[in-house]
Parts: C-alpha cells; sequence; structure tokens
C-alpha cells in the first residue's frame, strides 16, 4: 500500500463460494481474479481448482487466496488485515483493469467486511461505500452486519489499514 493506503480502483463481483453450478455464469463476467475468503479447515485451497475454469483461453483467471478463519467479531480482530489487503494488491499491481470475484462460503460476513475496506481504501467516504456495497450485492449489504461495517471502520481509523 502507499503512504496515503490507497487501493487501486477495480471491478468488484461478490457471491458465494463458487462451484460447478455456478461456473457458466461466472465465466460470463470475464473475471481477470477469484479471490477466496476461506480458511484452510473450510477447503479454500480446492477453490483454485474452480478457479482455474473461470478464465478464458485469452486471460486466466487468476486464484488469490486471502485465508480468513471465520467472520465473527473475535476472529476478524485477530485477523491481520493488512497483510490480506496487501497481498491482494502485490496479486493484482500489474493488472490492467481488475475484475475481481471475492466470495468466502455465503459471501456475506467476510466478503462484506474486506470489501467494505477496499471500497474505503478506493477513496469512497463510508456512505458511498455502503451504497456500493448494496449495489454490488443487496444480501451482503443487508447481513454484513453494523458490527463488521463498525470494526471496518475501526482498522481504516486507527491506521491498521
Amino acid at each position: 500500500m502507499d503512504e496515503k493506503g490507497s487501493f487501486p480502483t477495480i471491478k468488484i463481483s461478490l457471491g458465494p463460494r463458487p462451484g460447478k453450478k455456478s461456473i457458466k455464469r461466472l465465466q460470463e463476467l470475464n473475471l481477470t481474479h477469484c479471490c477466496t475468503l476461506l480458511s484452510e479447515r473450510e477447503g479454500g485451497r480446492q477453490i483454485a481448482k474452480v478457479c482455474n475454469q473461470l478464465g478464458t483461453g485469452e486471460m486466466p483467471c487468476e486464484w488469490i487466496w486471502l485465508p480468513m478463519e471465520g467472520g465473527n467479531l473475535e476472529v476478524l480482530r485477530q485477523t491481520d488485515i493488512l497483510s490480506l489487503v496487501a497481498t491482494l494488491k502485490e496479486a493484482i499491481e500489474d493488472q490492467v483493469d481488475a475484475h475481481i470475484y471475492f466470495h468466502c462460503s455465503a459471501g456475506i460476513h467476510r466478503t462484506g467486511f474486506l470489501v467494505y475496506i477496499l471500497l474505503r481504501r478506493m477513496g469512497h467516504d463510508r456512505s458511498t461505500a455502503l451504497l456500493k456495497l448494496a449495489e454490488l450485492r443487496q444480501v451482503t449489504a443487508e447481513q454484513v452486519g453494523d458490527d463488521r461495517i463498525e470494526l471496518a471502520e475501526d482498522f481504516i481509523a486507527n491506521s491498521r489499514i
């Protein structure tokens, strides 16, 4: 991350864990990356195989694994969000017009929390970031929870990301 902590503007899609039934729909998005927020115990590594099927012959879909052990507040407080955001930024730094599909298991708690932080780091204020999150996926915006949004704001305000 640069001195201001900003994040490059990217196109974002989000949803639940991808699987065989969602491959065709996800292929139509022309994704450049698939970002998995599942832990090892949740089978996070297995998603790499699915993500490999999401690209086209010309444009492979690269898999990014940012393992998070869960979406409850205590786990999120103990997660090294700065490191995860830095890993993500490094993974896409040479990509023009990155389009990333973010997911955890249901695509709600961890996904909403991290994508909200990214929207804020891309320069959106709180209300705009919340609106954009709802535009991306209504169920995520409705169910991410005010407590996770407040925790994300704490991370941002305390320069932890």
